[in-house]
């Protein structure tokens, strides 16, 4: 049984992007409430686009019509919920499993029901802990537009699938690190080129005064070449 809908889907059948998040089972005695897991997934998936159309207990699943913004929301969420996240006071993390599916979906008697909604329920039960996985449906769809790792952990066989389909992990973490690493090398890069600026226009921090000076001109180049790479 649902406990909330955000707004009513129409009735005909339609094929849409399919996220579910699941409080994973080892966190629910923990997290007895889920009150900081719900609140801030659902604030995670309208940032990003999607449409919340089911809350029971510790399941989440929203609707996107984009499933790059449906992996990127699921990255968000993740990274949210990792330890020193600030979403716990302790600064614990929290275990969720998501899954995401392309598939089919309908509201019958005011719940989402669908073939696609079935077996994304069923692949949240594969997904591990603090993991990503989603259906080759949706692989084909992202993998050439995001720069991430995706790995093949195998078959599945869905009970209303009447087949098998392969299932891919989203591997992110080693992105993100690489992606702070170069933002730190860019601001290195910049102190650098502003350095020998000042050096080519005759700057002398050895004369007396002038290394306030040097530092003030540093801090306004700095910020000028920021500016200059949003331009």
């Amino acid at each position: 049984m649902n406990d909330s809908l955000s707004s009513p889907l129409p009735a005909e059948k339609r094929t849409s992007v399919l996220l579910g998040l699941r409080l994973h089972s080892g966190e629910r005695a923990k997290h007895s409430s889920a009150g900081s897991f719900a609140e801030v997934s659902a604030a995670r998936i309208s940032g990003h686009g999607g449409s919340l159309f089911e809350i029971s207990g510790s399941l989440l699943l929203a609707e996107f019509k984009d499933a790059a913004a449906a992996v990127n929301c699921a990255i968000d969420v993740q990274e949210r919920f990792r330890p020193k996240g600030g979403v716990n006071p302790d600064d614990e993390p929290v275990r969720t499993s998501i899954g995401i599916h392309y598939g089919e979906l309908y509201l019958s008697d005011g719940v989402c029901q669908g073939s696609g909604v079935e077996l994304l329920k069923e692949l949240l039960e594969f997904v591990r802990g603090s993991s990503i996985y989603i259906t080759q449906d949706v692989f084909v769809r992202v993998r050439l537009l995001l720069p991430l790792k995706f790995e093949n952990v195998g078959k599945k066989k869905f009970s209303g699938f009447g087949g098998e389909k392969d299932i891919f992990s989203v591997g992110w973490e080693s992105v993100t690190e690489n992606l702070k690493a170069s933002l730190r090398r860019l601001d290195q890069d910049d102190l650098q080129r502003a350095t020998r600026l000042s050096s080519k226009l005759g700057i002398d921090a050895s004369k007396k005064g002038s290394s306030i000076v040097l530092i003030f001109f540093l801090l306004f180049l700095f910020v000028l070449l920021k500016f200059l790479k949003l331009l």
